[in-house]
């Protein structure tokens, strides 16, 4: 390219220019910041400062050769203008000739009409680019026509324009396989977009067909080491992934790296594309560790070649996320979510796609970690931005409404939760048919809302509901049919029914062991609920079995300290403590109060529970200084969660005058029991136990006295 860029080394002045208003409201002033190391570039650079021949020697004028590779370092906004700041490179000379070099070498393509064509379509001027082949095609001048339609339909792929794309590359591939000789080598390329139409239109199957039958030919027309192979291998690797074939997968993303490695230089978008690919896959497969390992490494090639703020850096940053997520690292996960939103935040629209899925990242984090107000606040804003820029999503808002109403849900906020649940089902129902998939999410989410108000008969109503649609939707071992099952048997648990609700919970336990894995996680929360139908049944032997079994799968699913692994461990000591055998429920409760202390660092009502249930060993082995420590550190960690007249903080008062009394500090036992009167009087009936135990207490004590 023949030219010379004319810079300024003044920059008031150039600034000044950038700054200037326009009359036109669609463009952005955009001042470029060009730092040169003279030593350091050598030769190879073409610059001359040419002030002194200037006809404006006040400009300080500086020309650079139009072939000059920059390096961008950072995109910033600086008041009303973009200031792009960018380095001179001389590596980024050399990549990019390589790179040209490469991707001729490839395509194979020779025309400059074609190539100029494709540049528009690359730089994402779609419209222009279709138009210019379509006008090229009325008077090709000599141009290939099989490569004109194949653009054309390239252009159309990348607008979404499935079906006309086809249409071009059908006819692309016909005029290609009627040449003589039959033009087999360049037809893979048309095989590899309609293979890539059909992925996209989830045709898998048909999709792979193309995808192998270009790798066949590839194979038999270029060399072994070439990027074209490897492009396919990444092709059927991620059919391979979306059929949830993951070793098959794996395999192939694993044999285009290596192609790849060898082809393209360290920092090379393929190279990082496909390592994240490579972590997706050991992700969903559970290899955390190893997952990590590749983001890892793509996240230092993307810091390392691309200007801060690339949209690939924030994915990564998003990737990393994930893995600590899984492995309920959530500080950590935390941070490099932040990470990801800020740099979208600082480089994107308000309003752009990735900034939603950032807020949906955190919001989703802070509610598997129980910060439901936090939560809150984030799923809002992705709501916000949804009804504002993407009101025509209704059914990615549906989704919006039912992840605010689970959290409404578990702040026990039910009428507000059920609220939003019916606003998803009401949009859901209007664009599905009636026994979908989502709708019968909506339904469970509704009628485990309906539970926990203890109606119990319409709770039970739309489980079953939700149950027959998906024995209709989806095969007899479906993950979502069992767990239809469970629910049905928690609603009836509920209602006391326990052998009914037995059975249930063992269909689902059945469903499981046959279509999942022996270990899976599912299988585990089936076996706890089952244990704890039978110890409700006092059938402590065969509840401490069914206990025993869920804690082994859940130390190997989960990472130590997890607190499922802890709520395990205290249902043991449960068993335990019914059984008398103290010592060892001693042991099982302060296993499981040492992890939820680790796992909730400001404190957590479970952790009051564990102090609660220590307490109560001390007191029954007569042991009342110790019982009372556990007992007062656990009415502490209650008023600081619960309101201040929640019957539990009633039940430790009541406990630690017991305590007192024991001691024959009748006083201080007496103050005690005065204060959970209040409450009791407010929640429970006259007849109730409780109240009438503590009643008989103050009278006793009173008395005395």
């Amino acid at each position: 390219m023949n030219g010379y860029l004319s810079t300024s080394r003044r920059r008031p002045q150039t600034h000044d220019i950038a700054t200037k208003l326009v009359k036109r409201t669609d463009v952005v002033s955009v001042l470029f910041q060009i730092e040169v190391h003279i030593k350091q570039i050598g030769n190879s650079v073409n610059f001359a400062d040419i002030t002194q021949f200037s006809e404006y020697p006040n400009g300080k004028e500086v020309l650079f050769d139009l072939n000059t590779c920059f390096k961008i370092e950072s995109i910033e906004q600086d008041g009303s203008i973009e200031l792009i700041r960018m380095k001179l490179s001389n590596p980024g000379e050399m990549i990019t000739k390589d790179y040209i070099e490469l991707t001729l070498r490839e395509t194979e393509e020779k025309s400059v009409a074609i190539v100029f064509g494709r540049l528009m379509c690359n730089l994402g001027q779609y419209d222009k680019s279709q138009h210019y082949f379509e006008q090229l095609r009325k008077d090709p001048n000599g141009e290939n026509l099989a490569w004109i339609e194949f653009n054309i339909g390239r252009v159309l792929c990348y607008k979404g324009e499935w079906k006309e794309a086809r249409d071009h590359f059908d006819c692309a591939y016909d005029r290609m396989v009627a040449n003589k000789p039959v033009r087999v080598k360049d037809s893979t390329r048309v095989l590899d977009k309609i293979g890539l139409i059909l992925e996209n239109q989830g045709k898998y199957d048909e999709a792979l067909g193309y995808y192998k039958q270009a790798l066949d030919i590839k194979e038999k027309c270029y060399l072994p080491g070439s990027v074209s192979i490897a492009a396919s291998f990444n092709h059927i690797g991620n059919i391979l992934s979306s059929q949830k074939k993951y070793n098959e997968a794996l395999d192939f993303y694993k044999r285009a790296l290596d192609i790849e490695g060898k082809c393209f230089s360290s920092g090379h978008v393929n190279i990082a594309a496909n390592h994240n690919k490579i972590g997706i896959i050991l992700r969903g497969q559970g290899r955390y560790d190893e997952a990590l390992k590749y983001y890892q490494r793509a996240l230092e090639m993307q810091e390392e070649h691309y200007p801060s703020g690339h949209a690939d850096i924030a994915h990564s940053l998003s990737n990393i996320g994930h893995i600590l997520f899984d492995q309920a690292k959530y500080d950590e996960a935390l941070d490099y979510y932040q990470r990801a939103l800020k740099m979208r935040e600082k480089y994107y629209p308000s309003c752009d796609i990735a900034i939603v899925q950032s807020l949906n990242n955190i919001g989703g984090l802070l509610f598997e970690h129980e910060k439901y107000d936090e939560a809150l606040d984030y799923y809002k804003r992705l709501l916000k931005i949804q009804e504002d820029y993407y009101s025509s999503d209704e059914l990615d808002i549906a989704q919006s409404f039912n992840k605010l109403g689970k959290i409404l849900y578990h702040q026990q906020r039910y009428d507000t939760a059920l609220h939003y649940h019916q606003r998803a089902l009401k949009i859901q129902v209007k664009h599905y048919s009636s026994d979908h998939v989502d709708i019968a999410t909506s339904l469970n989410n509704i009628a485990a809302i309906f539970s926990h108000q203890e109606k119990y008969d319409e709770a039970l109503d739309y489980y079953q509901q939700v149950l027959k649609m998906r024995e209709k939707c989806y095969p007899s071992g479906h993950a979502d049919i069992g767990q239809s099952l469970y629910n049905i048997g928690t609603v009836l648990e509920h209602q006391e029914k326990y052998n009914e609700a037995l059975d249930y919970y063992r269909q689902a336990l059945q469903l499981q062991g046959k279509h999942q894995p022996s270990d899976h996680i599912e299988i585990a929360r089936s076996l706890n609920s089952i244990g704890l139908i039978l110890e409700k049944q006092v059938k402590y032997d065969e509840a401490l079995d069914y206990y025993q079994r869920s804690l082994k799968i859940q130390e190997e699913s989960y990472p130590f300290g997890h607190v499922y692994v802890a709520r395990n461990l205290t249902s043991i000591g449960d068993i335990l403590y019914h059984q008398r055998n103290y010592d060892d429920a001693l042991d099982y409760y302060q296993r499981s109060l040492k992890m939820q202390e680790e796992y909730y660092r400001s404190g957590h009502v479970e952790i009051a529970k564990s102090l609660y249930s220590i307490g109560t060993i001390f007191y029954d082995q007569e042991k009342y200084d110790e019982a009372l420590d556990y007992f007062q550190r656990a009415l502490k960690m209650r008023e600081k969660y619960c309101s201040s007249d929640h019957v539990n903080i009633g039940e430790s008062l009541n406990i630690i005058g017991i305590c007192y009394e024991k001691q024959n500090k009748t006083k201080i036992a007496l103050d005690y029991y005065h204060r959970p009167m209040t409450i009791f009087m407010k929640f429970l009936p006259p007849d109730h136990p409780s109240r009438i135990r503590i009643e008989e207490r103050i009278h006793r004590l009173t008395k005395k006295k």
